[in-house]
């Protein structure tokens, strides 16, 4: 339990866990793209039910869960190989994309950003003062309005999206291999479909605060 091949393992698991976490987040998100009269009640009903639901508040654990094992296993992963190479590389291959040997900065962005997001919307949609929508639900649309209307906070979810993007694209394909799925057609369509699902979740969340500024929280609307 306590060697490197079982830690990827359960980062693997965990980091894939992860990744169906953010396409389902993502596709309740989708209703921010929706006109404001539509977008607010849909968009705190949504919210509503994530806190309310038995099932969907377990699985909320697991994810919180599942990020702590993900970061802990990648910390303890990537310290045992530094201390078991003592020398740096004489030479350095340059072959490989520069996120792939970019791993840890790109996850320590994506677990900045986490711990920045919770604050700015989880923690304030559970203690911060919130109002009230017409149909009695927290108002987390105007929560997010008002943060999407600073563009330093625009550009700055924008930039950690790319980062998520990059740590994804490496990461899907890393981890499909650490579950078993080897051979040179698996690993190709692994390296395809990770680019596939690490933009097509991106690129989505990366448009939802650039979209919300030009049309409900930027200083012309």
């Amino acid at each position: 339990m306590t060697s490197s091949i079982v830690h990827k393992v359960w980062m693997a698991v965990t980091g894939l866990f992860l990744v169906v976490f953010l396409a389902v987040h993502m596709a309740g998100n989708l209703q921010l793209f929706l006109p404001e009269s539509s977008a607010r009640p849909a968009f705190n009903g949504y919210s509503a039910l994530l806190t309310s639901n038995p099932f969907i508040k377990v699985a909320g654990w697991l994810t919180y869960l599942s990020v702590v094992v993900h970061t802990v296993l990648a910390a303890r992963v990537s310290v045992r190989n530094r201390r078991a190479r003592r020398r740096g590389y004489a030479i350095r291959a340059t072959s490989s994309p520069w996120y792939t040997r970019s791993m840890g900065w790109l996850g320590t962005v994506v677990l900045l950003f986490l711990v920045w997001h919770l604050q700015m919307f989880w923690y304030r949609y559970h203690w911060g003062p919130i109002g009230l929508d017409a149909e009695g639900n927290k108002d987390l649309y105007a929560v997010v309005v008002a943060s999407f209307a600073q563009p330093g906070i625009v550009a700055l979810y924008v930039v950690c999206m790319v980062a998520l993007g990059f740590h994804l694209q490496h990461g899907v394909a890393a981890a499909v291999r650490s579950v078993g799925v080897f051979g040179a057609g698996a690993s190709r369509w692994a390296e395809r479909g990770a680019v596939w699902i690490a933009w097509g979740l991106v690129i989505p969340f990366a448009l939802m605060p650039v979209y919300v500024y030009l049309t409900a929280g930027g200083p012309t609307s």
